[in-house]
């Protein structure tokens, strides 16, 4: 080969060794800033890491906070649930009781010389049963008062009832938000993923490294050799360029080579900012979700259903106090017509009594009114004798007064001329006996 053909050769290999070289440099300086831009990332993510595991912890808490106010709200409202419960079954049982009791004056009808004799004293006589001698309008109006108390203590239920729905929904709105904020776990280590992947980077560019050195190095041994081929015949004879050549025919995998490194330190640096974006994004849904909270929280809804709920206590209390005083009434209301329903009997057996002394009385006044008669004939029969034997010698001027009457002893029962008391039939006495001594 003549050295002018050796010329044209060596310029050809220093054109291609110049383009492999600075190709290779620009390469490496690309791979230099993506492995740069990559370690910012990493250090985004290194600072991003504790504070979204601050933040979501504090999500945590006020959601667990939240679920245990969802508790209490659940298990006021089964508590109010069972006061109604509680309160319906005891009103209902004193309305059976009193209805019991209104049936059975209902079904006790007044012995009918009672309701005559009530007649003969100006009395009125559409009675005719115990119960037609009361009213229930108080009973009425004491019932229909408890159960627009229940009634109220329902709506406070209800109210209760929405407000756990509610409070319900909110919570799993937040903690589907949170885990959908959540695209990555927080509890993997993040220092594990960055040393892999700028391990790997730096892996590459050390590969990337070598090959530019050896691009340098065939790139300044093809200078060289231009050089000497620039000193005259003398200098081309002496050059052998074949491994110049090889090393050429070697250029473009070399390339390609450095091409995949790069391609390697990209796709890694894209991976790391694709991890840094997707922290970026948990950050801001978490910040979103962390709002909602906090407007939730004080000074929002949550402030709203606690102070309703220390209303609600208050006014289930006052609801609760009201009930139990329309019990009271009631369970005073039916003891005092059971002791109505009882003294009737009592009345009747008074009746009896007293009607039994009366027939004493008189049987006691007609004894004595036979011994005052007896008596008194016999005071007759002496003054009568002591005048035939005496009284005609004795002038009347003397003794005017010995020929009075003798003193008539009478008995007289002192009552109400109109007043009679009733005349019981003996099944009546009979059946009011048997009630009180059973």
């Amino acid at each position: 080969m003549t050295s002018s053909m050796i010329q044209q050769e060596l310029v050809k290999l220093l054109l291609g060794a110049k383009k492999a070289f600075s190709q290779g440099r620009d390469m490496c300086n690309q791979a230099n800033i993506h492995q740069q831009s990559a370690e910012k990332y990493i250090e985004t993510i290194e600072k991003l890491h504790p504070k979204l595991v601050f933040v979501d912890n504090h999500i945590v808490v006020q959601l667990h906070v939240l679920d245990k106010m969802r508790e209490y709200l659940e298990s006021q409202t089964e508590a109010c649930k069972n006061r109604i419960k509680d309160r319906e079954s005891k009103l209902q049982s004193l309305t059976i009781e009193l209805t019991t009791i209104f049936q059975l004056l209902k079904n006790c009808v007044i012995d009918k010389d009672i309701l005559k004799v009530n007649a003969e004293r100006g009395g009125t006589q559409n009675e005719v049963t115990l119960f037609d001698y009361i009213s229930d309008q108080e009973i009425i109006e004491l019932q229909r008062q408890a159960d627009d108390e229940i009634g109220e203590i329902e709506t406070i239920h209800n109210s209760l009832q929405n407000q756990t729905r509610n409070l319900s929904s909110v919570i799993q709105e937040l903690q589907l938000a949170r885990e959908n904020a959540l695209s990555i776990s927080l509890g993997e280590s993040i220092s594990g993923f960055a040393n892999e992947k700028i391990q790997l980077q730096e892996e590459e560019s050390l590969k990337m490294a070598d090959i530019l050195t050896s691009l340098m190095k065939h790139y300044d041994q093809v200078q060289e050799a231009t050089r000497i081929s620039q000193l005259g015949p003398e200098g081309c004879e002496q050059l052998d360029i074949t491994v110049l050549k090889t090393d050429d025919d070697h250029l473009p995998n070399i390339t390609e080579e450095l091409k995949i490194g790069l391609d390697v330190v990209i796709s890694i640096s894209e991976e790391i900012y694709d991890r840094m974006q997707v922290y970026l994004h948990v950050k801001d849904e978490l910040i979103k979700v962390l709002n909602q909270l906090e407007h939730f929280g004080t000074g929002g809804q949550a402030d709203t259903m606690y102070d309703k709920l220390v209303t609600t206590e208050l006014d289930i209390k006052e609801r609760e106090d009201d009930l139990d005083e329309f019990f009271d009434q009631l369970k005073s209301l039916a003891e005092w017509y059971r002791c109505y329903a009882s003294s009737y009997n009592f009345l009747l057996l008074e009746i009896d009594r007293r009607k039994r002394s009366q027939e004493k009385q008189e049987a006691l006044k007609t004894d004595l009114l036979k011994s005052f008669e007896t008596a008194y004939n016999d005071e007759l029969q002496e003054r009568r004798s002591w005048s035939a034997q005496h009284g005609q010698y004795l002038p009347e001027a003397l003794c005017p007064f010995i020929n009075d009457a003798p003193s008539v002893l009478t008995v007289e029962l002192q009552s109400d001329p109109s007043a009679r008391l009733p005349d019981l039939s003996r099944s009546s006495v009979d059946k009011a006996s048997f009630v009180r001594d059973s």
